[in-house]
């Protein structure tokens, strides 16, 4: 933080414009069978919804109920990953003993120098590698934060191909308890988006009407279903590589400048109008915003030049309350995004002040070749 105040006030600070957008969802009117519900997507540049959490699953709830309760929703999941490794590797060695369940997703940890399955939302340690060193990360992630953290920091998961490199990281890991870069899950997102959310509909959910596998997805009344890939249903479409999550936390300007950029991916910045339209759908929907603001985001002003920026480029788009720019020397230097009593505006506002923000999350990919990943 230090150092973006000396860059701003030094005249030395780069900017660039960064590939970046803030994800938006769209209901799609025309019902159809699951491929086609795909094309639907993939025409607008799109990609069928991956629910992420439990926060993805309740907004959908309520974006689903506004628009008057659609029939069931096609989701991008469906019955065909293949066993890799998390870098890509095919699994040649392996010393599991997790034996699925249908529907069921389990990750593979080190246990006590034993290869043990464990839910993947649990929190781990894990142990990353990168040019053959293994290294020990002692913080506890879910799985798919785990690959995330390891990916940015290292080079992945770590993987293991024969008996000399599971004696490494053994040896490594000092019998402690941590994540491995192996998840076993018959399921896959189409966008290849990491995610350890399953809410099946109890109980009989892979039950069959007949003798054809149900091996795509649908959401429905808070639910994900097994279907038969040729029903017709509502495509539900989403675009971009930023989760938006809401922090009910009262910050400072700077305390959640600090928290978003440990625990996600950055304060919030929003770019262009699209990403403005997706923090006002996320701020109407999400059931943790609470309707109540205002938030705190990455606007943030020089003191020296008087021109606002996001973390890390020159604001172009603008969105001020009544359209007019703060300036010096009567403006705050810290800038928030107002509630819908508001029209989700941004006023200027003392970085003092404590207030619930909004973080930016880069969405994390099972295969590299995705998004913004390795």
């Amino acid at each position: 933080m230090a150092l973006l105040v000396f860059l701003l006030c030094s005249g030395l600070f780069h900017f660039t414009l960064t590939s970046h957008q803030l994800r938006i969802f769209y209901f799609k009117t025309t019902r159809s069978v699951w491929s086609e519900a795909l094309e639907e997507c993939y025409e607008n540049n799109e990609s069928p919804v991956t629910l992420y959490d439990e926060e993805d699953e309740k907004f959908t709830y309520k974006f689903q109920e506004s628009n008057r309760g659609p029939p069931p929703l096609w989701l991008g999941l469906s019955k065909s990953r293949n066993l890799t490794w998390s870098n890509g590797n095919n699994v040649n060695f392996t010393e599991s003993l997790v034996n699925l369940t249908k529907g069921e997703q389990i990750c593979e940890a080190i246990d006590n120098d034993t290869w043990t399955g464990y839910n993947c939302s649990e929190k781990k340690h894990f142990m990353c590698s990168k040019d053959d060193t293994y290294t020990l990360i002692e913080k506890e992630e879910d799985w798919c934060h785990a690959l995330k953290y390891c990916r940015t920091h290292h080079s992945d998961l770590v993987s293991i191909h024969n008996e000399t490199e599971n004696g490494l990281v053994l040896e490594k890991g000092n019998n402690r308890s941590f994540w491995i870069g192996l998840m076993h899950d018959e399921w896959e997102w189409q966008d290849k988006g990491c995610s350890s959310f399953r809410k099946w509909r109890p109980p009989t959910h892979f039950r069959l009407d007949s003798d054809e596998e149900k091996e795509c997805t649908t959401y429905t009344n808070g639910e994900m279903d097994a279907q038969e890939c040729d029903q017709l249903k509502n495509p539900f479409c989403s675009k971009g590589d930023m989760r938006i999550r809401v922090i009910n936390k009262n910050f400072t300007w700077e305390e959640a400048f600090n928290y978003c950029e440990t625990e996600h991916s950055g304060l919030l910045s929003i770019e262009d109008k699209e990403d403005q339209y997706a923090v006002e759908q996320w701020l109407k929907f999400s059931e943790f915003s609470d309707g109540v603001g205002p938030f705190w985001i990455a606007l943030r002003q020089s003191r020296v030049f008087g021109f606002w920026i996001w973390r890390d480029s020159v604001v172009s788009y603008k969105n001020w309350k009544n359209g007019s720019v703060p300036v010096p020397p009567s403006s705050h230097i810290c800038g928030v995004i107002s509630d819908k009593t508001d029209n989700y505006t941004w006023t200027d506002e003392n970085c003092l002040l404590r207030h619930p923000f909004l973080c930016e999350e880069e969405i994390v990919y099972m295969d590299k070749r995705y998004g913004f990943d390795g």
